[in-house]
């Protein structure tokens, strides 16, 4: 069993690094982008390269020190560390600008903008934090861009338990920056996100909106059956219980993935309740003011659903004047869209496509 039902009495036998390496073992299949439908290119980004500014930082609550603490770690380690991403081009984007199946796609595998306002997806997966890789997600992150007629960065972040938060909203800094760098624009992007990669999409935005130099002005937010929040309370945790694949330990449980993900091995005490009711780790609990137009899809078999339906409501009262969409898909589970062989899944891929043609 991946994830065995323990309390915080085990603690201080549980050996973190070997639950880190049993979960990667485990890892999620890989897959590969249909050749009919585009081409990918693996990369890595040099974090030496990508420029952070620390004092924008500063103030963003449970966050700052430690991500200020990586940061300075990857300055005294000499620019020893490459981040890897996947960069996933679809025929559909490539014809827009001229590229043609009988034709040189160098360029379309470039990390630099075709066109001066290129529209591109930063997208984040999900895996609990703990599992997930580009590898795992060439498929439908595949079809993703295909619908979308985008080109797709996807990151390789660093995952928990040996990387805790906030490591995987460092790299997904970092990824955003190198975009920057690039040539492309904050308005231009598009943040896409499944699962915990859609909570990560929140924190990234959370934190560029509090370095308050307007970065936070993206393009769309397409969130995927995303984790809303590390204080889970609907009701459909229980009543979808027998419906649903995704884990459901308790969080008393010291080895369940969101305790995995933060501060592994610290125990569940009324210090630790605290601080996951932080906004970085349970985003509803403040202001989700100035975010993009946002597509929010689930299905009504997940064990999230009552808990995305309240971070879907958060985001409209706090958005009066932005297009706020969600879709909730009747019977289907967490991030259906895996799961290609159904209807369901290209109905939402459709969904997705008309939102980005709308934004």
């Amino acid at each position: 069993m991946l994830f065995p039902l323990t309390s915080d009495e085990d603690i201080d036998t549980m050996d973190f690094g070997k639950i880190h390496d049993t979960i990667q073992a485990s890892q999620m299949p890989p897959t590969t982008v249909p050749r009919e439908i585009g081409i990918f290119r693996e990369l890595s980004i040099c974090v030496a390269d990508v420029n952070i500014d620390c004092d924008a930082i500063r103030g963003v609550g449970l966050a700052e020190r430690p991500l200020l603490s990586l940061i300075e770690s990857e300055r005294k380690n000499s620019g020893s560390r490459t981040l890897a991403y996947d960069l996933i081009t679809p025929w559909s984007a490539c014809e827009q600008v001229g590229i043609g199946l009988d034709t040189t796609t160098k360029a379309a595998l470039e990390p630099s903008p075709l066109t001066p306002n290129e529209r591109v997806v930063l997208f984040l997966h999900g895996g609990s934090y703990v599992l997930g890789n580009p590898i795992a997600y060439r498929e439908p992150v595949g079809h993703l861009a295909h619908y979308t007629s985008l080109r797709t960065f996807v990151i390789d972040y660093r995952l928990a338990p040996r990387h805790p938060f906030p490591a995987q909203l460092h790299d997904a800094l970092i990824g955003f920056n190198f975009l920057l760098a690039q040539g492309f624009k904050p308005q231009n992007i598009v943040l896409a996100g499944d699962s915990a990669g859609g909570h990560l999409c929140l924190d990234l935005l959370l934190l560029l909106r509090h370095a308050g130099s307007g970065q936070h002005k993206f393009a769309g937010l397409m969130l995927i059956s995303p984790l809303p929040s590390l204080t889970l309370h609907g009701d459909s945790l229980a009543s979808n219980g027998d419906h649903d694949y995704l884990v459901n330990l308790p969080i008393t449980s010291p080895n369940m993935p969101l305790r995995l993900f933060y501060r592994p091995g610290a125990k569940y005490n009324s210090d630790y309740k605290q601080e996951l009711k932080d906004q970085m780790l349970s985003p509803s609990n403040g202001s989700l003011a100035e975010f993009p137009p946002t597509i929010i899809q689930c299905g009504t078999a997940e064990l999230l659903l009552d808990d995305i339906r309240k971070l879907y409501n958060k985001l409209k009262l706090d958005n009066p004047d932005t297009n706020v969409v969600f879709e909730e898909y009747p019977e289907m589970v967490h991030v259906f869209h895996r799961f290609l062989f159904r209807p369901e899944s290209k109905q939402a891929y459709e969904a997705l496509q008309t939102f980005v043609q709308s934004i």
